[in-house]
């Protein structure tokens, strides 16, 4: 809210002060071709507010005509072909516009003491097209400002969300619901399988390395991904037993893409607290590619009551994607639960960031 309010802001303030300049160029201007032509009558005040008025409206519509061309031909692409024709569409308009005023005013106005000459027409052509000159190199750097202080204003934002977002798959990592239920699972190995509880402990102790580790960073190879659900996998193969399985098939060559941490560990998660698992009807996931996805399909089984959820899994992940790469995940409710991933590599994610 405060970004759109300073943002407005500038705005209006931009409006406020190309009305103040034309206000001043239009009786500048003016006083000028009134002095140019020895005239020794005084200043007329109706003369000097049409002046004034028709200097605002010259500047206003050129600064409209000016964001129509940002849009036709844009600076960035097209800088020369931008600078010329904003030179010669803004003098032409000013120059049209101006004479017609004088020329209308003198018609109306029988006791006009304005002269119509070649020369004054010649002195007006000369000085509104050194002022559309200044006028669009001046617009230039205003608008190179303005596009660089806009987009760093979305940086922020961005980066301010995808903070957020990684937060909240922290928080559901450090869930004390996960933690309680793993210190049971401990407590029934320990002395029924201390190898076993060892080898649990380990991989508890790695996940959540992982997690305090990983949860600043943006994209992480996939293979350290990888390791992570195989970590977490064996909690809950250990947990559940045989209610409880989870395949991966990527091929070595997609596993140095990148991927935002926590991601497939999410999907799996999911998966699993979505779904009631039983030796006659185990929940089975399988991680594997296609294209230019990953694929997290698991079978749907009955759905649990009183399912707790911290609002973040699938439009977590999906916002992430967005900011990161442009593109968000792909959901399909068929007879399985798909969810596809693209596979973001690293020119790929370089070129999302540039745009």
């Amino acid at each position: 809210m405060k970004i759109n309010s300073f943002l407005n802001t500038f705005l209006v303030k931009k409006y406020i002060l190309v009305t103040l300049i034309g206000l001043v160029l239009g009786i500048l201007i003016y006083y000028y071709l009134k002095e140019s032509t020895n005239n020794t009558s005084s200043l007329s005040s109706l003369e000097v507010v049409l002046a004034s008025l028709c200097g605002i409206l010259v500047a206003l519509l050129c600064y409209r005509i000016s964001l129509k061309l940002d849009k036709v031909i844009p600076w960035q692409a097209q800088l020369a072909n931008r600078l010329f024709a904003g030179i010669t569409i803004h003098f032409l308009f000013a120059f049209t516009f101006i004479s017609v005023c004088i020329y209308g005013y003198h018609q109306l106005i029988i006791d006009s003491d304005i002269l119509l000459s070649n020369e004054i027409f010649i002195k007006l052509a000369i000085i509104l097209f050194i002022l559309m000159l200044f006028y669009s190199i001046i617009y230039f750097a205003f608008y190179s400002y303005y596009t660089y202080a806009t987009l760093q204003i979305a940086t922020i934002e961005q980066e301010r969300k995808q903070i957020d977002l990684q937060l909240k798959a922290l928080k559901s990592q450090l869930s004390p619901h996960f933690l309680f239920n793993s210190l049971n699972s401990i407590s029934s190995l320990i002395f029924s399988n201390t190898e076993r509880a060892e080898t649990f402990i380990r991989r508890l102790a790695k996940m959540y390395q992982f997690t305090l580790d990983s949860y600043s960073e943006k994209l992480i190879p996939l293979e350290e991904e990888i390791n992570l659900v195989n970590a977490y996998s064996y909690l809950m193969e250990t947990r559940f037993e045989n209610k409880f399985t989870c395949q991966i098939e990527i091929p070595e060559e997609i596993r140095d893409s990148k991927i935002p941490p926590l991601t497939l560990q999410m999907l799996v998660e999911n998966a699993i607290k979505h779904n009631i698992m039983s030796i006659g009807n185990p929940l089975t996931i399988k991680i594997s590619t296609s294209g230019n996805y990953i694929y997290v399909k698991n079978n749907t089984t009955e759905v649990p009551k009183n399912t707790t959820s911290f609002n973040i899994g699938l439009s977590n992940i999906h916002d992430r994607y967005i900011l990161l790469h442009g593109e968000g995940i792909v959901i399909e409710k068929e007879v399985d639960f798909i969810v596809k991933i693209p596979i973001i590599l690293e020119n790929k994610t370089n070129d999302s960031h540039n745009k």
